[in-house]
């Protein structure tokens, strides 16, 4: 078995080597609501990947684009890698490619702090300007955000992932997939812990890269805790004594997670909890970001989706036609009918109506038409459930924007 300690710098390992393919990622701000989310964008003309930042002061609903950059950005410009929040209102980190920046402005502009070792992992968010860094060289503690960090005189004897509620506590978990998970907690950096062993029903997988994953809440002794199982699908699990019992408040549906990108963080505001999951439409011409909102403990969620319209492949910019459609009634309850105009070169045009996981379950041939009908039934006649749905047109490799309908059905 390995030892606790060469564990936790496994997983740092393993850490590191997502940075050079972000899908999405979140953190928390310093404020009630707010979240920013850290994304690769779009390609352009000359076939460069673009990574923003967005933010969001209303837990998703609305997004605003705070900065943008190259994946492979010229010298001497930041390259987008993990963003961490800080306690302070504006502050933030970027941290990945062996570099370490900081912004004081919502993530707009951004300032170099150092170059770090491979194998380094950064922490913030309890105070304003406490940043700790930790790797083979030992646990380092910065409390002007990562201007100078000193070396603190203490021996890491745990595996830790997450900062706690006050300076010198943190949380984690190690363990081998398929045979056992141990919580960890610690109040004075990792000299001494408490470790509490998790209970198989809790977690006890790794699906692909999901490694199971602590979140502290809003409260002290407040935890989440995100698991994955055989399936392709997550759960989310509360606690509020500190790890010592766990809580299932969610089960996900099934996630094909070599399309999609899942993350999650806790928020500011009591019982906050958030998931963000990023796709490619089925044309692979949109960015799809979806924001999942729990304001229970992540025992419901309310969906905010995203297209951000930005990601197209190949070398040449192809213009999109003006596509213009409407539905009515909407909400509906029994079927909805979907007016559109279209170009008056389409030759072979699609109605697609996908659920919010980006699943085509119904297609229409529309081309010479200006309107179609759909009854809230999928390709194998089947009711769909109540719920949100999306739709666009398409011919070639041309699609429209998505739009939404909402089913709700009063005898299901």
């Amino acid at each position: 078995m390995k030892s606790k300690l060469l564990y936790a710098v496994t997983l740092l390992c393993v850490f590191i080597g997502t940075n050079d393919k972000i899908q999405a990622q979140i953190t928390r701000g310093a404020q009630p609501g707010e979240i920013y989310i850290s994304i690769n964008w779009y390609i352009d003309n000359s076939g460069n990947l673009h990574d923003a930042i967005f933010r969001s002061t209303d837990n998703g609903e609305n997004l605003t684009l705070q900065y943008e950059t190259l994946y492979n950005p010229p010298p001497d410009e930041m390259r987008l890698g993990r963003v961490l929040g800080d306690a302070t209102l504006g502050a933030l980190y970027n941290w990945g490619w062996n570099e370490l920046w900081v912004s004081f402005d919502y993530g707009e502009s951004w300032e170099y702090r150092e170059d770090y070792p491979g194998y380094t992992k950064y922490f913030s968010g309890v105070n304003s300007g406490l940043i700790f860094k930790g790797n083979y060289e030992g646990f380092f503690k910065s409390t002007n955000y990562g201007l100078s960090f000193e070396l603190l005189p203490i021996t890491v004897t745990c595996p830790f992932t997450e900062v706690g509620f006050c300076e010198p506590e943190f949380f984690g978990i190690y363990g081998e997939p398929e045979f056992y998970f141990n919580f960890v907690h610690t109040i004075d950096y990792g000299q001494t812990y408490t470790e509490i062993p998790i209970d198989s029903t809790v977690a006890f997988w790794q699906i692909g890269s999901y490694y199971p994953q602590i979140s502290r809440g809003a409260e002290p002794g407040e935890l989440y805790l995100m698991s994955w199982w055989p399936g392709s699908y997550y759960k989310i699990f509360h606690s509020i004594d500190t790890g010592y019992t766990w809580t299932e408040k969610f089960k996900s549906g099934y996630i094909d997670i070599y399309y999609w990108g899942v993350s999650y963080t806790a928020g500011r505001n009591p019982g906050s909890f958030y998931v963000t999951r990023s796709t490619q439409d089925p044309t692979q011409s949109h960015a799809w970001l979806y924001i999942d909102y729990s304001s229970d403990y992540g025992e419901t969620f309310t969906t905010y989706f995203h297209d951000l319209d930005s990601l197209y492949t190949g070398t040449q910019n192809t213009q999109k036609p003006d596509f213009i459609s409407n539905s009515y009634p909407n909400p509906f309850s029994e079927k909805t009918t979907i007016v559109f105009e279209l170009p008056g070169n389409c030759k072979t045009s699609l109605l697609n109506i996908c659920n919010m996981h980006g699943k085509t379950i119904r297609q229409y041939n529309i081309t010479g038409k200006k309107s179609q009908q759909w009854d809230g039934r999928d390709s194998n006649g089947n009711l769909v459930p109540n719920g949100v749905y999306l739709y666009n047109l398409n011919y070639e490799n041309i699609s429209s924007q998505f739009n939404k309908l909402l089913f709700i059905n009063q005898k299901q």
